[in-house]
């Protein structure tokens, strides 16, 4: 484990995007064997996932209708995609195990880390010494510092995975999307203008010409 991202509208579905791309078969090997669930992000699920108060707190603070209604449409999309549907089952298969459910306990949802074969720029966390070591390490003549990562180190994982096979192709990289199976993504860009109210745009388009009046 040496990259954690932050799920965006892009690949929040990541689970059904790689199995459109590589196959049920390799499909099938990521989903068994690749995905990372780790008991550290056991969290309570009155906080995180499908009905975690967050999504709700998140969805009360936005101000523009439109883009709410554009993340419940989201919502739906992926509650009905393998990305969520294979989570499912993986739950089911854990309300036999009494120990993760067990009566007077708080509920728990488990949030899992999808293995992805794309590096990409916006948050994420990793250690510094992975990039100095690994990502820039001029031995390895993968990144010149100060070039795109994303652009550079993905090719160079997709490479390896052909020359290796999946698993330890991946191996090498460690490369993990963090889905809380909530169905939102974490980060995303906003339309500044089209994300305040007609009210707040108004006053902020008055504000910037009266500055302008200002300085002529």
């Amino acid at each position: 484990l040496k990259y954690v991202g932050f799920s965006m509208r892009s690949n929040l579905m990541y689970r059904d995007i790689f199995m459109s791309k590589y196959g049920r078969r390799s499909y099938d090997t990521l989903n068994k064997e690749m995905v990372q669930r780790p008991k550290e992000l056991m969290l309570p699920a009155k906080i995180y996932g499908r009905d975690g108060q967050s999504c709700q707190e998140m969805l009360e603070g936005l101000r523009s209708v439109e883009l709410m209604e554009n993340l419940l449409s989201f919502q739906k999309t992926y509650l009905a995609a393998e990305s969520y549907t294979a989570h499912q089952k993986w739950e089911l298969d854990q309300l036999q195990n009494e120990s993760k459910h067990s009566k007077g306990e708080i509920p728990l949802t488990q949030l899992s880390l999808i293995p992805t074969l794309f590096w990409y720029d916006n948050i994420h966390i990793t250690e510094t010494s992975h990039y100095r070591d690994f990502v820039y390490n001029d031995k390895f003549k993968m990144v010149a510092k100060g070039s795109f990562v994303e652009d550079k180190l993905t090719q160079v994982m997709i490479r390896q995975v052909e020359k290796l096979g999946l698993v330890e192709g991946h191996r090498l990289f460690g490369c993990y999307l963090l889905d809380d199976h909530s169905g939102f993504f974490f980060t995303g860009h906003l339309d500044g203008g089209r994300y305040m109210s007609e009210t707040a745009r108004d006053a902020f388009l008055s504000n910037k010409m009266a500055s302008m009046d200002k300085e002529d």
